[in-house]
């Protein structure tokens, strides 16, 4: 789980624009609704997840939890980026 959150701090900010620029656009109704799906998922692997993101306890000085500072922002974090993934996915096969 881990290294899928990793890899995700790495992939979201690209599909964060790409699905705003489209839903920008034209939103479709089906990217909208694979969108709460995906963000119910989302809020599911926030939650689970939140564990994995923060440091060890020798490390808490100055965290990145420290400005959210909670499990239901992680995961309302994840949701909102889970739901920019399927109008970006349409966003790059219209585009093509």
């Amino acid at each position: 789980m881990a290294i899928f959150l990793w890899l995700f701090q790495f992939i979201s900010p690209i599909a964060f624009f790409i699905g705003g620029f489209y839903l920008l656009e034209d939103p479709d109704p089906l990217a909208l609704i694979l969108g709460g799906v995906s963000a119910v998922l989302g809020l599911i692997v926030g939650i689970v997840g939140w564990a994995d993101t923060v440091p060890p306890r020798w490390f808490w000085i100055k965290s990145s939890m420290d400005l959210a500072g909670s499990r239901i922002m992680t995961a309302l974090g994840y949701a909102i980026q889970f739901f920019f993934i399927p109008p970006a996915v349409i966003g790059i096969i219209e585009i093509i």
